[in-house]
């Protein structure tokens, strides 16, 4: 079992042995970084936001953030997996009655169980948080319909957290506890053929009448959903944000290694060029920023700051700008090599490109962010 020391160190490590040598073949043939979950339960990081009494970690906000951000130097499909995990375990380990927490967290310690986000709706777009799958009573049992379209992780997470209208409180929202196997659950083939972040195995999601054990699988109490997403969406915010600051440093180490590396006929570099060391200036600072703002809203959440949300939502917006900006500046250092996909900056700006669409996409989080400052809307 891991410690919350040298978090960055332990992941390095992880990531050289287990990430690395499959990052091009994740990416090329759109498959699931298994080799990577499988040691991150294995070593337990899936048990990273797990409280101690149930065998975690016991980690924060920061502690999820440096993970994250450490893995997606190596992969962000990886990342971005992870990150959502770890985004529904921390629903669970603040929410769950005593009994749904002796049955998830300790199978999550152990790497049992691991957990996917069953939230977006082609309904509702990027505005997540307004579901139309909708909820039914039978018996003590409760009955969901509806279709997801888009569950990162598919099939290859052990539940997925579901977001839903209460058939119980109208106007009011529950999350659900499904098992990924269930079989009254279908999953869509051949439909996600992603532009970047192409390990996700991102599927859309049918409810077809799935029949559920409430004590079992309704998280928490009846209708509230709504104050459970508003913790999802501080943990998952934060986590974009790290996981696009990973792209940002990824990219910004590899253009400078190309062009510390990268030879004239006269013997010299492209670093010999003051131009070229004004670009490694501006990339740098970018990716200093991306991930100074990130550790700064984690801190912030984790203290009960009550500027913290906007310290997060600012957070992402700045990364995911950032990223975009890195990667492109990157790829023109890189050159020939880089447009060749000699390097790997050609796959590193697909997956930033990503950042500005995830849900909540930058423009919503700019609502929220200036509803927030405003005190409006």
């Amino acid at each position: 079992m891991p410690t919350l020391e040298n978090l960055e160190e332990k992941i390095q490590k992880l990531g050289e042995q287990f990430i690395l040598p499959y990052t091009k073949e994740i990416d090329q043939e759109a498959r699931f970084p298994k080799e990577a979950y499988e040691a991150l339960k294995q070593q337990g990081f899936m048990g990273l936001l797990v409280p101690k009494e149930y065998g975690g970690l016991q980690g924060n906000n920061l502690d999820h953030a440096e993970v994250c951000y450490n893995l997606a130097r190596f992969n962000a499909s990886t990342a971005l997996c992870y990150m959502m995990h770890n985004v529904a375990t921390a629903c669970v380990s603040h929410y769950g009655t005593a009994h749904q927490k002796s049955l998830y967290l300790p199978k999550i310690a152990k790497g049992e169980a691991t957990f996917a986000l069953a939230y977006s709706e082609s309904g509702s777009g990027t505005h997540f948080v307004n579901p139309d799958i909708t909820e039914s009573q039978k018996g003590e049992k409760r009955i969901l319909e509806g279709r997801k379209s888009f569950v990162t992780s598919a099939q290859q997470a052990n539940y997925y957290l579901t977001y839903t209208n209460s058939c119980k409180l109208q106007g009011k929202k529950n999350n659900w506890i499904v098992p990924s196997d269930h079989p009254s659950l279908t999953h869509e083939e051949g439909v996600w053929n992603g532009f970047g972040m192409r390990g996700n195995v991102s599927k859309p999601v049918q409810y077809n009448q799935v029949e559920l054990e409430v004590a079992d699988c309704l998280l928490g109490s009846e209708g509230d959903g709504e104050n459970q997403i508003n913790l999802v969406a501080m943990y998952f915010v934060t986590g974009l944000g790290a996981v696009y600051s990973g792209v940002g440093m990824a990219a910004y180490e590899c253009a400078l290694q190309h062009c510390l590396t990268r030879k004239y006929s006269d013997g010299k570099d492209l670093a010999d060029n003051e131009l070229v060391r004004i670009h490694l200036a501006e990339l740098y600072t970018k990716t200093q920023s991306q991930i100074a703002l990130v550790r700064e809203a984690a801190r912030a959440f984790d203290s009960g700051a009550s500027d913290a949300p906007m310290k997060i939502f600012a957070c992402r917006i700045n990364t995911t700008h950032l990223v975009m900006e890195i990667c492109e500046l990157a790829m023109r250092l890189g050159g020939g090599k880089a447009y060749s996909k000699h390097l790997p900056l050609e796959q590193y700006l697909r997956d930033a490109m990503a950042s500005q669409v995830m849900a909540p996409s930058l423009d919503v989080l700019k609502i929220w962010l200036g509803n927030a400052i405003t005190n409006k809307g």
